[in-house]
């Protein structure tokens, strides 16, 4: 049977042997290594019982041959139940892996790896000390926090935490035996779990029948449209996946900062005349939106762009005049509407930027848990920076595709339930008639490649006017693209992006809609 080890990261001076002492001192005695790659002023107490190898980071690095024998001799001369190691703060950790993968420690394997974080220094440390850092966060199961002393101190560094490791769990360093618990649960066999997952999926589809079927609703309606919801949002999800991960990864930030100019007027112009090059819906939009946020795009002109790109873009544009029966003039409505209303959303942003920034800021490397963490000059050879592309697409897609996929669930859920009631009485006053129809382009959640085809539909019962909220709203903000968003930004950056794109968009339409359509 393997021996399980248990690694324990944070940068120097973080507080490792003290949490280790901590641990193990009122633990009952058992047969344990800790081995230590670093040493410091504190060391290994002789209350914790625990057996201690030091392996100095320079025989690491020189010789790591050796220092996996000498381990691996000791292993085998005394078979210890447990092994913790304590990892240089600065050493990349695929040295580690290295080690352990090496014939003499064949019998000894990494179950978990632990992150230990202090509050007050996690920011500063993160602008200032390279790729290590970030490295051991992302790759980490769970963090361990100390030197928060409130909670606001304690939310801040979780939330610096998981915009690394996304929904990362993170205790405080006192709760001794959740860490411990969580070090050393038993991790569950694959084969279980995908039984489990078959068995919950099919005790959910059961009760989801049984549900829908008392509001005479069949379940198949909603897996239908929740298929055609992702089978037409995924294509576009990886266009923008990939031009997301070119722009993280190929492109340099001083690229990007002279596409960009620092002025307000000059970065709309971009962000609007990317827009109408870019064929992407607005599930494409919001990752090549974190990209030019990460990469220090000004946030008014990357929201213009994020805001405008699903509206006024090429395939938008076809399908709206085709929906339309060749109508030019809702095409072009609905592209000035939605270059207007961008505009100004992205105004907003420029005068009342807020306190918090919608990522922090700090550091503009790439921090995902794909293990990704060079920047485009990291990469020399086409090989290099191919590799580094594809591995930060699969990280940048399944990131973004679990909040997808439950925002075209519940937009599916949404359109089976919901529609019909809200369209049972067609409300008489334009305003009224243009809430519902901004309200039902946020829960139905079309892609905007194809929602102009629903709002021809809806032209039979409502006037023009209301029809063209439908059509500049929906692309901009609806369930999935707030989920999506979600992952990445703050939830308070979210709601202030939601009211003013539903404000500005309401204010536009109101006011502009008449003269481009005749309502």
């Amino acid at each position: 049977m393997a021996i399980p080890v248990y690694v324990l990261t944070g940068f120097l001076e973080s507080g490792k042997t003290t949490l280790l002492n901590h641990l193990f001192q009122q633990e009952p005695k058992m047969r344990r290594l800790i081995v230590q790659f670093e040493s410091g002023v504190e060391e290994i107490s002789n209350k914790t019982g625990c057996d201690v190898m030091i392996v100095p980071k320079r025989v690491l690095e020189d010789s790591p041959e050796k220092a996996a024998m000498s381990i691996g001799h000791y292993v085998a001369e005394t078979p210890p139940e447990e092994i913790w190691v304590e990892w240089n703060g600065v050493t990349p950790l695929t040295e580690l892996y290295a080690l352990f993968s090496h014939p003499e420690l064949s019998g000894c394997r990494i179950q978990r790896m632990i992150h230990l974080a202090d509050a007050q220094t996690l920011d500063q440390l993160l602008g200032r000390t390279g790729s290590a850092l970030p490295e051991q966060i992302a790759a980490c199961d769970f963090a361990v926090l100390r030197g928060a002393f409130t909670d606001a101190e304690f939310r801040k560094a979780r939330r610096l935490l998981r915009e690394i490791n996304p929904g990362v769990r993170v205790v405080d360093d006192e709760s001794r035996e959740e860490i411990l618990a969580r070090a050393t649960r038993r991790k569950t066999n694959p084969a279980a779990v995908f039984a489990t997952s078959i068995l919950a999926f099919a005790t959910l589809y059961l009760v989801a029948e049984a549900a829908f079927h008392l509001s005479q609703t069949r379940v198949n309606t909603v897996i239908n449209i929740f298929l055609g919801i992702m089978l037409q949002a995924i294509p576009f999800l990886l266009i923008g996946v990939l031009i997301s991960s070119a722009i993280q990864v190929l492109i340099p930030q001083r690229a990007i900062e002279r596409l960009f100019p620092k002025n307000l007027a000059g970065g709309m112009l971009v962000a609007i005349l990317a827009g109408f090059c870019l064929p992407v819906c607005d599930c494409a939009s919001i990752p090549i939106f974190r990209s030019l946020v990460r990469k220090g795009v000004p946030l008014p002109a990357a929201v213009t762009f994020m805001t405008a790109t699903p509206v006024i873009n090429p395939v938008v544009m076809l399908s709206t005049y085709a929906a339309f029966n060749g109508n030019l003039s809702v095409m072009l409505g609905r592209v000035g509407m939605g270059i207007l209303s961008a505009v100004l959303i992205g105004c907003w942003f420029a005068l009342r930027p807020g306190r918090l920034p919608a990522l922090s800021a700090g550091y503009d490397r790439i921090m995902c848990s794909c293990g990704c963490y060079g920047g485009a000059g990291d990469a020399s050879t086409p090989g290099e920076k191919l590799s580094l592309l594809l591995r930060h697409s699969q990280a940048e897609f399944f990131s973004v595709a679990k909040y997808l996929t439950v925002g075209a669930f519940l937009a599916a859920v949404f359109q089976v339930t919901v529609t019909n009631s809200l369209l049972l009485q067609t409300p008489t006053e334009f305003a009224l008639s243009l809430l519902l129809m901004m309200a039902l382009a946020f829960l139905l959640s079309l892609c905007s490649s194809s929602d102009a085809v629903v709002a021809k539909s809806f032209a039979a019962r409502f006037p023009l006017a209301p029809v063209m909220g439908f059509l500049v709203f929906g692309p901009m903000m609806d369930i999935k693209n707030v989920l999506m968003l979600s992952g990445g930004f703050s939830r308070r950056f979210v709601a202030k992006l939601l009211f003013v794109c539903f404000a500005v968009c309401f204010v536009v339409v109101y006011t502009t809609a008449r003269f481009f359509v005749g309502g």
